[in-house]
């Protein structure tokens, strides 16, 4: 019996179908379903996982640091989340005693065959293995990725995505262990965390904040006419003083020459096709959707078969991807017919390609299989399988124009732009136009200056990084991977360190930034973890090895954490006096109405809090909290019973309330929700 390994019970059943057409029957192991089907006259069975069924652990759990005595177990004795996986564990463990072939057709990538491997090693434990390879869900690539199958596991891509989880346990469990031990000693607690690509995160987005903190804004000012409704800028753009500035305006005369008309057409070459990082950028911009959630819908079109693997680094499409069919399959789709067949008339079937690659997948694109979708699944859809088609639509043609005006010897200027042939353009509607048409210009002559104006201005700070753009940013600087970027800025969020859309890091997260910077720079450096992502390319190539790697990542964490130690009582004052500041300015609810003192948030143990007041126990004004809740103070206050306002977020759910349990804006707390008929009656009478 073969023994075929999914990543998730979905993809499992589709493997099946494709593999097993009308043999496959679904069976099932403590209600955990798995498929057993006939292949080329042999039994296999098809049977998943649920992402990693095995989680490194200390052998001998303790509280101390450095601790690098760690081994892989079993997901549901490490974490209680994770009881769920214990099932799957045992079905593995079943089916592997009576396989006498594994084969792993997890995600072929590093965390895929990390997962696939454990499988192999821990639930089958013989020594016949392979790997199937596919970027896409379609029956044939996946019968193909079987035939084909190597005649091995990929060793070296497991090799490599166990270290990076041997290092990231190391760094994360000891730097975070390190923080809080400091912070424990010098009588406070927090839960903290840093890692290795978190400390960098991190350090970039607190460089962007202390600039933005520290700019001071300086004056400019703008010289503009405006001729046949244009506005033409002054050539010098910024005057820095103001009084060459009122000279340039007042030369300014009741007509302007036009000294020159340049007309230059260019082409408006394609966007290349998506790849993950691309695709989150673009998703934020048009739809607002958060990076880790485009990443969560596209995995889900991906397990449709809607599209191919999403984490993908490469902006390729190989031919030996079927274009031409994709296309074809596109064509039968309504929202796609005229542009697939459109392609198919002219025969453009030759993708415009970006510059980055990656080895295990090609780029993001429709796989041409239609199911219904609503909601963000349609939209992301839409804009892929756009994307798709456009790339092989000619570049548009665009014809620019610039202006130069002469105004009592004053040079002053305009620019626009007009697409002449839309081409790819009009296959991606996302395409933001950036048109500006000028009205006819004629060199030499004379134009009505219609209004002139000298505007002072400030200089501006630099913009702050969204979810999206610090992502960006982190590809930029080889910081974590594709699929892991996102979750990384997640935290950062979950521990406070930064919030909002425009990203601030909170005074809590600049006070960390600046005590590591002081006493553990280290943690802070791209530099550390470029070079381990390096590395993790070089055990792919089977230039480097898992020991080589591990040993160097454990000595200089080491080192780290020496340093980190000498200076173990000065970081826990420093974070327990920022803490308790940060504490004290977020906590603060305003002026007693009794007393005069200060209202403040009492967190105690168990989740239960409360606000008090400063004056305690002359004074024993309080307001409930929700238990459990995490409760943040905003600025508002209540019209009707002017206590503060505060922000409650307890999982999902977030809502604003007063402090006033009595406050008439609670008067409808705890009853059931009108309909909106019963709604309609009321307002009837």
């Amino acid at each position: 019996m073969e023994l075929i390994v999914a990543e998730k019970p979905k993809v499992a059943n589709t493997i099946a179908r494709a593999l097993g057409g009308s043999s496959v029957k679904r069976k099932l192991y403590s209600n955990i379903g798995y498929y057993e089907c006939e292949v080329n006259g042999g039994k296999v069975v098809v049977a998943p996982a649920v992402g990693h069924l095995f989680n490194l652990a200390e052998k001998k759990k303790s509280k101390q640091y450095p601790v690098f005595d760690i081994e892989w177990k079993p997901s549901y004795s490490v974490s209680k989340g994770a009881a769920f996986t214990r099932p799957y564990v045992n079905m593995l463990n079943s089916l592997g005693e009576k396989a006498d072939l594994c084969t792993v057709a997890c995600d072929y990538d590093l965390e895929g065959s990390v997962i696939g491997y454990n499988v192999y090693r821990f639930c089958y434990g013989k020594k016949d293995g392979r790997r199937m390879k596919f970027s896409s869900l379609v029956p044939f690539e996946l019968k193909e990725a079987y035939e084909n199958a190597a005649p091995e596991i990929d060793f070296n891509n497991a090799s490599a995505g166990e270290t990076r989880h041997m290092l990231d346990w190391f760094y994360g469990i000891n730097l975070s262990r390190a923080l809080m031990n400091s912070l424990r000693k010098a009588g406070g607690f927090r839960t903290m965390s840093i890692g290795r690509v978190q400390g960098p995160a991190l350090n970039i987005l607190s460089i962007r904040e202390k600039a933005i903190q520290d700019f001071v804004p300086e004056d400019y000012w703008e010289v503009k006419i405006w001729l046949q409704g244009i506005e033409f800028l002054h050539e010098k753009e910024r005057f820095k003083i103001e009084e060459e500035a009122k000279k340039a305006h007042a030369a300014i005369g009741n007509h302007a020459e036009i000294e020159s008309v340049e007309k230059r057409a260019r082409k408006i070459w394609p966007y290349p096709p998506f790849d993950l990082t691309s695709l989150q950028l673009e998703a934020h911009k048009c739809f607002g959707i958060p990076p880790s959630q485009t990443l969560s819908i596209a995995q889900s079109l991906y397990e449709d078969s809607l599209i191919s693997y999403p984490r993908t680094s490469s902006q390729k499409l190989p031919p030996k991807l079927g274009l031409r069919k994709i296309i074809d399959k596109l064509s039968q789709i309504p929202e796609y017919r005229e542009r697939a067949e459109k392609l198919k008339e002219n025969e453009w079937f030759r993708p415009f390609q970006g510059r980055k690659e990656d080895p295990a997948h090609p780029a993001i694109h429709p796989t041409g299989l239609q199911k219904k979708l609503e909601g963000r699944e349609k939209k992301l859809y839409d804009m892929i399988a756009s994307r798709f088609l456009a790339v092989f639509a000619p570049p548009a043609e665009a014809e620019g124009t610039k202006v130069l005006a002469d105004s009592g010897g004053e040079k002053f200027k305009a620019s626009g732009e007009v697409i002449k042939e839309k081409n790819w353009i009009a296959f991606y509607p996302y395409y933001r136009s950036k048109e500006n048409l000028l009205p006819p210009f004629e060199k030499g002559k004379s134009e009505e200056v219609e209004k002139k104006s000298k505007v002072k201005k400030k200089t501006k700070p630099p913009n702050r990084y969204t979810s999206a753009s610090i992502i960006s940013e982190l590809e930029k600087n080889k910081l974590g991977t594709k699929a892991t970027r996102s979750t990384i800025i997640d935290t950062l969020f979950k521990r406070h360190y930064v919030s909002g859309k425009s990203i601030t890091v909170t005074d809590f997260g600049m006070d960390v930034w600046k005590v590591l910077g002081k006493y553990s720079p280290k943690i802070l450096d791209a530099g550390l973890t470029r070079k381990i992502e390096d590395d993790m390319e070089k055990i792919v190539e089977g230039k480097l090895t898992q020991e080589e790697v591990v040993e160097e990542g454990k000595e200089v964490l080491v080192e780290i954490l020496e340093d980190f130690k000498k200076n173990e009582v000065e970081v826990g004052k420093s974070l327990l006096a920022a803490m308790k500041e940060t504490e004290e300015r977020e906590n603060n609810l305003g002026a007693c109405p009794e007393c005069g003192g200060t209202l403040r948030i009492i967190r105690l143990k168990g989740g239960r809090q409360f606000v008090g007041c400063s004056g305690y126990p002359k004074c024993r004004k309080a307001y409930p909290l929700p238990t459990g809740a995490y409760v943040t103070v905003t600025k508002k206050t209540c019209k009707e019973c002017g206590t503060r306002i505060v922000k409650v977020r307890r999982g999902k759910s977030v809502f604003e309330m007063c402090l006033d349990t009595t406050c008439k804006t609670k008067a409808d707390w705890g009853k059931p929700k009108k309909t909106e008929k019963e709604k309609g009656s009321e307002e009837k009478k």
